[in-house]
């Protein structure tokens, strides 16, 4: 190619387009195909196309495939397949469907994802994620996260004529997610983090009751969802459950033994969308000609394409599809005892896993199925809890967990989770060794939880909750013999303007009998409640001998965790109240402010004030530590 020729991918005027068009049209052997064109033709070419366009273009051969997708993805912000790892916020329709044409798609092994709004857009999305999904060898970590459409469902769509809008119940899109869901977490996934979607379900509840109350259908009703929803008890992780999309691609799998041709009843019923104006679906032969071809591929050069056209539409996404039954006898499959789990790390922060019956189904059969692998489990906790959340949650046994983190999102008043819960489930799982309860409303005083009884958490090594819990928890001598780490939430100031020191102070003596084996305490400050100052100085001011705090002799660190709101180092007068409070520790060597706003990246002005106060008001400090930067050494600090 002639030096002059513009690099690939540069943008072309239109004197050098038109240029390498004379020259391709005037060489001795003109191009056959667009394969033939030069790269700079091709790139101009593909730029415009649409992404529906590029799909199909990139699914025609190895060659576009490579060619196509790479410029997709880089265009579009899509990170990134082609290293194993997919993560997608606010992508352009059919960014899936280019994920699942790319030969790439079977080494991912992460996937995060974040749904945009609409029905018929989310519910492509889902069923495009669970084809990617199916095509992947192994997976190891798997995000889900809906609170897009939240957002949508809670404020845009209720705008909206409702009889318009594509038809998708409560039942349907329960069965729809799930299906995603099961599928993800049958991969090999190591970490899953699940979240949203209660506002979007809400609003497909209250859209229900309103169709009902009116008479009104919305969109075309799908036999094929009526069908799978007609088993009344469904199992997810015993190797039963199938869910198949349209569109999706399985490989032939091990545990299938015997194959007959699909056969359909002849008054099968394929439904079509007419209000749509789009062609008629395929007939009922054609489609099981179609689906053996993708269930039981043949060896050919372009198996490993798919078809680009293969997408969902809110008319034929949900055609019936020949299984077992009455009405079409399918396919004999002989079942596995199911996968095994790998599933190590969970987050599941939304209401509806354990406040909706068919949701708390899935996530019971979840938690049963994972429990000998699961270590890290982080639940947001539902703001009314329903009888199904009281017979559940306390009565989880998990052998191997090792964190647990429970918290709610919304305001601690709805929080109004039962202190027999935590204890109940806190007594079954002996093996925890960290726990944080955040965002929980506390009792008045301690003794309106249940007393707690003997010896309980054996293991545990750290805690984090508000200082009424850590009281209650360890209650008695025996109670967590492990105990090295401990952090005190004190109130949020959005419910409760003013936080009552006195739980701080009765928490900090329920710690006396592990003092020789207590090494960290923190103080979680979620909000700058108007006495932080008074609960400060009434201990710099109270008599060494009386003062609980020098009686902590074993504690090397203390931590101040801010949440970015509680400036400790901002002003003078707080600060030197820190630095004297953190002065009454007789022992302790390392200070740590956690999240703290007045630490700013780029910028060290904040630092010689902090070490001449820790100097002067506490000298057997060695180092301090702000945010996620490395530890200073005070004494040497600024020395020249």
């Amino acid at each position: 190619m002639a030096s002059n020729t513009p690099a690939i991918g540069s943008v072309l005027s239109s004197s050098n387009l038109a240029e390498l068009m004379d020259r391709a049209l005037t060489v001795s052997n003109p191009p056959q195909s667009l394969k033939d064109l030069p790269d700079e033709l091709l790139l101009e070419v593909i730029d415009e196309l649409d992404e529906a366009d590029l799909c199909a273009l990139g699914s025609t051969c190895k060659a576009f495939n490579n060619l196509v997708f790479p410029f997709f993805f880089a265009k579009h912000n899509i990170y990134s397949p082609f290293e194993g790892y997919i993560s997608c916020f606010q992508v352009p329709e059919h960014s899936l469907r280019a994920i699942r044409c790319s030969l790439s798609a079977k080494n991912i092994s992460t996937i995060r994802y974040y749904f945009n709004d609409g029905i018929n857009r989310l519910v492509e999305e889902v069923e495009e994620l669970q084809a990617v999904v199916k095509l992947t060898e192994v997976m190891t970590s798997f995000k889900a996260d809906l609170r897009v459409p939240d957002y949508w469902g809670y404020r845009d769509a209720r705008l909206l004529d409702q009889a318009l809008l594509p038809r998708l119940t409560e039942k349907e899109w329960t069965k729809l997610y799930i299906g995603l869901l099961t599928a993800a977490l049958t991969r090999g996934v190591e970490h899953a983090e699940l979240s949203g979607g209660d506002s979007f379900l809400e609003y497909l509840q209250d859209r229900d009751e309103y169709m009902a109350e009116n008479g009104n259908a919305a969109g075309p009703v799908s036999s094929f969802m009526e069908r799978v929803l007609a088993k009344k008890s469904t199992r997810y992780f015993d190797g039963s459950f199938r869910f198949r999309s349209l569109f999706s691609q399985p490989k032939r799998s091990s545990w299938v033994t015997n194959v007959e041709q699909p056969s359909v009843a002849e008054d099968t019923v394929v439904q079509t969308n007419e209000s749509s104006g789009k062609p008629p679906i395929p007939a009922v032969e054609e489609l099981c000609k179609r689906l053996s071809k993708w269930m039981f591929p043949t060896n050919n050069k372009n198996s490993g394409l798919i078809s680009s056209t293969a997408a969902y539409e809110s008319g034929n996404h949900k055609v019936p599809i020949p299984h077992s039954s009455s009405r079409a006898k399918g396919f004999k499959f002989i079942l596995s005892s199911g996968p095994e789990p790998r599933l190590q790390s969970l987050i599941l922060h939304a209401d509806m896993f354990f406040g909706v019956p068919s949701f708390q189904s899935w996530t019971t059969q979840l938690l049963s199925w994972c429990a000998p692998t699961l270590t890290y489990l982080e639940l947001q906790f539902p703001k009314q809890p329903t009888q199904i959340w009281c017979k559940t949650f306390p009565e989880l046994r998990l052998p191997s967990l090792i964190d647990f983190k429970g918290s709610c999102s919304r305001s601690v008043l709805e929080a109004r989770i039962q202190g027999s819960d935590i204890l109940s489930f806190l007594s079954k799982n002996p093996s925890i060794e960290r726990i944080t309860l955040e965002r929980l409303q506390a009792p008045y005083k301690v003794w309106d939880l249940p007393r707690v009884k003997g010896s309980i958490l054996p293991s545990l090594t750290e805690i984090t909750a508000h200082p009424i819990y850590i009281s209650w928890l360890l209650g008695t001598k025996k109670s967590c013999p492990k105990l090295q780490e401990v952090t005190l939430l004190t109130g949020y100031a959005d419910v409760y303007p003013t936080f009552d020191y006195r739980d701080m102070d009765n928490a900090l003596e329920d710690l006396l009998p592990h003092l020789h084996k207590l090494k960290v305490v923190g103080f979680h400050l979620n909000n700058d409640h108007i006495d932080l100052n008074v609960w400060l100085q009434s201990h710099i001011d109270a008599d060494p001998n009386v003062s609980s705090l020098s009686r902590f002799t074993g504690t090397k660190c203390i931590r101040f965790n801010s949440r970015y709101y509680v400036g400790l180092i901002d002003d003078k007068t707080r600060l030197n109240l820190a630095a004297q409070f953190v002065g009454l520790f007789p022992n302790v060597e390392d200070l740590e402010f956690l999240k703290h706003p007045g630490a700013l990246r780029g910028t060290t002005k904040y630092i010689p004030p902090v070490a001449e106060a820790l100097r002067l008001y506490s000298p057997q400090l060695k180092t301090v530590k702000f945010n996620d930067y490395p530890p200073i050494d005070i004494a040497n600090f600024g020395q020249p």
